[in-house]
């Protein structure tokens, strides 16, 4: 039987990085060079051997997935990755992140470097490539996105 209603499977969004439902998903794993929060999008280092959050005249390889073993298992809320651990990398599928404004399901995925925000349009913002808003929502909420990076 297919599951045809995710909230009765899946929890609603609690926090950004977190997948938003059991369809494919794809993630790579990376060393992180400075502290990466969930639902950051990061970009690799000079090197390419390390990422960091988005800066100006980066591009974006994908979206942090939260890890729930920080709740859970270790008790704490930090809600990051440290420097120096395995990053989980979100390239395909639908993840949860923060809006840095009104957005509109349908509209192209961007980046602003300097909230560290998804936004649909700005100046100085960086597009994610292949990425689409798939619901509503105004600053500072949950929205969700369907990325597709090879």
């Amino acid at each position: 039987m297919p599951i045809t209603n995710y909230p009765d499977y899946m929890s609603a969004a609690g926090k950004p990085g977190q997948l938003s439902n059991f369809q494919d998903h794809m993630a790579d794993t990376y060393a992180v060079e400075a502290i990466v929060p969930f639902g950051a999008a990061v970009q690799l280092n000079a090197t390419g051997t390390a990422i960091k959050p988005i800066a100006t005249g980066g591009a974006v390889i994908g979206i942090a997935l939260a890890q729930n073993i920080h709740d859970w298992v270790e008790n704490k809320d930090d809600q990051n990755y440290p420097v120096g651990e395995p990053a989980a990398i979100v390239k395909r599928g639908r993840i949860f992140v923060v809006a840095g404004g009104d957005v509109v399901n349908g509209q192209s995925v961007k980046v602003d470097p300097a909230s560290q925000k998804f936004v649909a349009s700005g100046a100085a913002v960086i597009d994610v490539l292949s990425a689409v808003f798939k619901s509503n929502a105004s600053a500072d909420q949950l929205v969700e996105i369907e990325i597709n990076l090879p």
